[in-house]
């Protein structure tokens, strides 16, 4: 090979090198950056639609604040059985977008939820949605990070009284 290329006159060296640095960028270009450009564009069009839900989570959360259906003096206490309050507060988790891994109310007196890969923010936002509007009191509560931001929750709720 080396030999080959000593043979090439000095225009034919630079003709090759030309073409072997062409065929670099060509290549670089479709198989590096073109898909890197590209996965990066979809991954914001995701994280703009991901963002949505939570946004109007938010909004209605500020809004119910803001009339007051969130605060505690509007509480239901849930003077009916364990089963009320356990259809209760999983309809209220999966109203603003939690999916309930586990559900565990084998005590009568409290619902113990496992809640896998779930948003931080929309835990807390569901419990103090829970607590203001059913009464609901955190009897265990553990939190452990699952990546990605997200989190693994074990939590016991017990309807509770004003």
């Amino acid at each position: 090979m080396s030999d080959w290329w000593s043979n090439l006159a000095a225009r034919e060296r630079v003709l090759i090198a030309i073409a072997g640095l062409l065929t670099v960028i060509v290549i670089g270009w479709q198989f590096v950056l073109l898909p890197t450009m590209t996965a990066r564009a979809e991954a914001s069009v995701r994280l703009a639609e991901a963002d949505r839900p939570l946004s109007r989570i938010q909004q209605s959360y500020i809004l119910q604040r803001a009339i007051g259906a969130a605060s505690p003096i509007n509480a239901r206490p849930t003077s009916s059985g364990i089963d009320e309050f356990r259809a209760s507060i999983t309809s209220s988790a999966s109203e603003i977008g939690l999916a309930i891994a586990r559900l565990q109310g084998n005590d009568p007196s409290s619902v113990r939820l496992v809640f896998e890969d779930a948003d931080p923010r929309l835990i807390f936002l569901w419990l103090e949605n829970i607590q203001a509007r059913y009464s609901a009191q955190i009897v265990r509560f553990s939190m452990d990070q699952a990546g990605s931001g997200l989190v693994r929750v074990n939590v016991d709720v017990a309807p509770g009284g004003l």
